[in-house]
């Protein structure tokens, strides 16, 4: 990021992609807001190659108005755009604020106000508290914006996650890593900032009266993906317990075709070729495991870390035995079918182990890749 300018109140990023029509507007608009409440800010338009001009526009703009203009080729996405203006930004608080209109600008110096003050770190603006809402809006455009904050719940306790409209402290963005998908780039900034200070703010939502919508079918699967790179960022032992025992699961089935394979092409002992189904599966798994369950795992000595799962597995499997030997001998679950229920105890018993083992000895990298 740029380094601070102590007198630049805010940086004003607006993400655009073919909005010829709404940049001579919102522009002059945003500086006047600005001006009338007494903030020294900029805007910092970030444009994805737009075809209609919008780059250009923009450009043309700064030689009037305290405007930045980034025009980006090969790379397009609100979310991405709106971290590369962070990046830009050397002010004390950084806004986002779509380029249609829909936002108000007028409400810029409520989600500004109360940063420089240190009351908030993050202001978000909201249509669903009171004073906040959205203009004339059909019952399926309120169905969708319904449906989506519904499934962001989990993730935070904003009554408004798909508004964005926001404000942060800049300092605060130099801590977060970003991993940004699709466009809801302020749910991202509020789930990797926490436990930040955050104040939601009403706004009236409108619709656009220039140009046309970008929200489609690409951008509700982008939302979803953002969605579940954000609850394995909040989750992320859960999200690896879900993968270890997937894959697990998946080492049951190779571990069946190997045996079945080997004994109908080579008619061996079944004893002899379950040995050759269980190497083949722990491998499977092992691989798996390490590049698709644990983050860390690639990093890992390879040679160290297989054999400390194949350690890992072989202590799972003790822990199984002892399991069901312990049931069997003081609860007497091994009469009628309760044998069942005694295997699986033991099935989950040493997928905690296996689990815990791999997380911690296996898949864990050594100090120099750390």
């Amino acid at each position: 990021m740029a380094e601070p300018a102590p007198n630049l109140d805010v940086s004003v990023v607006v993400p655009t992609y073919n909005e010829a029509e709404n940049v001579p507007v919102l522009v002059p608009k945003i500086c006047e807001v600005l001006e009338s409440a007494g903030l020294k800010g900029e805007i910092i338009v970030v444009d994805d190659g737009s075809l209609d001009g919008t780059g250009r526009i923009a450009q043309g703009l700064s030689e009037i108005y305290p405007v930045r203009v980034r025009v980006r080729s090969g790379e397009r996405g609100l979310a991405t755009a709106v971290v590369a203006g962070f990046d830009m930004s050397a002010a004390k608080v950084c806004a986002v604020m779509d380029a249609d209109g829909s936002h108000p600008v007028e409400k810029l110096p409520e989600m500004i106000r109360p940063i420089l003050e240190d009351r908030a770190d993050i202001t978000v603006g909201s249509r669903n508290i009171e004073g906040g809402g959205a203009e004339q809006w059909p019952w399926h455009r309120r169905l969708v914006s319904k449906t989506a904050g519904l499934m962001a719940a989990g993730l935070c306790n904003l009554s408004d996650p798909t508004s964005g409209f926001m404000g942060v402290r800049r300092r605060l963005l130099e801590d977060l890593k970003f991993n940004p998908v699709g466009y809801k780039i302020v749910l991202e900034t509020v789930v990797k900032a926490a436990p930040a200070r955050i104040l939601e703010v009403p706004i009236v939502f409108s619709d656009r009266q220039l140009g046309k919508s970008k929200l489609g079918l690409k951008q509700q699967v982008d939302y979803i993906r953002h969605l579940y790179r954000l609850h394995q960022h909040r989750r992320p032992t859960l999200f690896e317990f879900f993968k270890f025992c997937l894959v697990g699961l998946s080492g049951i089935f190779v571990d069946m075709a190997v045996v079945i394979g080997i004994k109908e092409l080579f008619q061996l002992d079944t004893r002899i070729c379950a040995v050759f189904g269980f190497a083949t599966a722990v491998t499977t798994n092992y691989l798996l495991n390490r590049y698709w369950t644990f983050a860390q795992g690639r990093f890992a000595p390879v040679i160290r870390s297989y054999l400390a799962f194949v350690a890992v597995c072989c202590l799972g499997l003790a822990v199984r035995l002892g399991v069901i030997h312990l049931l069997i001998e003081y609860t007497m679950m091994d009469t009628g079918r309760w044998y069942i229920l005694t295997n699986f105890i033991g099935i989950v018993a040493a997928t905690a182990v296996n689990f815990t083992g791999s997380k911690l000895l296996a898949f864990r990298p050594d100090r120099k890749s750390e």
